[in-house]
């Protein structure tokens, strides 16, 4: 968990990183370069300001738990049953059980639901470790087939006198959508010797390497998607607006552009806006200046709390593109009311003990979707003149 001395080397490493690159502005301006020492410098203490801002950031991820749920005689059964099964290949009433233990009834598909406790530390482990799962608004569904309504306005209304007829006036427009879905798979394995050792937390294992695999695809997915068997990614989705660079490669000396991104934005979303690049892009939006000389990124020294970016909070999302021409690194938004992530009900594990002995192999699967649910909650940046 972070703690002071995290907190207080992120503050001296700031005040470093901002001589340091001072010192690099004036080389530049006096001989028209920066010395090779300085810029090495500059970047050494920019990956050290990554880490140390991700240790305050992210200490939810450090101490991340199995969550607590529910339990009962059922459910009870059920996490015994399958901690066998797990363990030994030996369901006894696992499926009899499994189907007690769920809220919602699932049909069988082969293989088993994870019980309740594992699955709810698989999502809490997958919210840590993908950024956008921890921005986006999510739901639980119980199909593949998900829609929901978009109101697309058109309510009109008009001036009347005391007396005047009132006619009917044009109503609100509602459109269908359907939240892209496909499903994503893990195949860990463990070997039997450790799966015979008691002491090993097996569902904990599971969650952990489970979360971790799926969470490093669905994010890429989350970001980039095609919608294909996938969500829809945000950077993909077409209709977002987006402020140009006005320069060909790079990003400009000066903060303008970020400040274009702001009030680009319409004021009803940027309230809970927030900034996202991936980290190379914040190395680089660390060196840029407003008007008045101040820098536009400071660490966050809160523990929790992430870094901002011209006053707005700034995450680190590492599927993002890098600063190239006719890219788009740097995104605004409010991404809870801009961004929908769907989760089918039910995450299923097979046992196979046989395909690569000694390890035992749990191919587990999930459904999941995604899709930008309002475009006009998003403003990008995109590197062209």
């Amino acid at each position: 968990m972070a703690d002071l001395n995290d907190i207080n080397s992120l503050a001296s490493a700031f005040e470093e990183f901002k001589n340091t690159n001072d010192s690099r502005l004036a080389q530049i301006e006096i001989k028209g370069s920066a010395d090779y020492v300085t810029t090495d410098k500059l970047d050494k203490i920019n990956a050290d300001l990554s880490a140390l801002q991700a240790s305050v950031t992210d200490v939810a991820k450090k101490s991340n738990r199995l969550g607590a749920v529910e339990s009962n005689a059922d459910v009870q059964a059920h996490d015994a049953a399958f901690n066998s099964f797990m363990r030994k290949g030996i369901d006894g009433n696992l499926g009899e059980l499994e189907q007690k233990a769920m809220n919602t009834a699932v049909p069988a598909e082969g293989g088993y639901l994870l019980p309740k406790q594992v699955e709810a530390g698989l999502f809490t482990t997958l919210e840590t470790l993908s950024p956008l799962r921890a921005l986006a608004s999510v739901v639980s569904v119980s199909t593949d087939d998900y829609r929901f309504l978009s109101n697309l306005h058109g309510t009109e209304a008009g001036w009347v006198g005391e007396t005047d007829a009132r006619p009917e006036t044009a109503g609100p427009a509602l459109a269908e959508t359907r939240v892209p879905m496909g499903e994503i798979y893990a195949n860990p394995g463990v070997s039997q010797r450790a799966l015979d050792d008691l002491s090993v937390n097996v569902e904990a294992l599971l969650a952990e390497e489970v979360a971790r695999a799926i969470a490093i695809k669905e994010n890429a997915a989350f970001v980039n998607g095609d919608g294909v068997n996938k969500p829809q990614g945000i950077m993909t989705t077409a209709g977002i607006a987006s402020i140009k660079t006005g320069v060909a490669a790079d990003l400009p000396a000066n903060a303008d552009f970020v400040f274009k991104m702001i009030y680009g934005l319409n004021s009803a979303y940027r309230q809970n806006a927030r900034f996202a690049s991936a980290s190379a892009v914040t190395a680089s939006l660390r060196t840029i200046k407003d008007g008045n000389g101040n820098y536009i990124w400071q660490p966050s020294l809160i523990a929790g709390e992430p870094a901002t970016l011209a006053g707005y909070s700034h995450s680190e999302i590492s599927e993002m593109d890098a600063i190239a021409a006719g890219k788009s690194p740097l995104l605004f938004g409010d991404f809870k009311q801009g961004y929908l992530i769907a989760d089918r009900i039910g995450v299923r594990v097979l046992r196979d003990p046989f395909t690569k002995k000694p390890f035992v192999l749990f191919y587990s699967t999930k459904r999941v979707g995604g899709m930008v649910k309002d475009k006009n909650a998003f403003i990008k940046l995109l590197v062209q003149a």
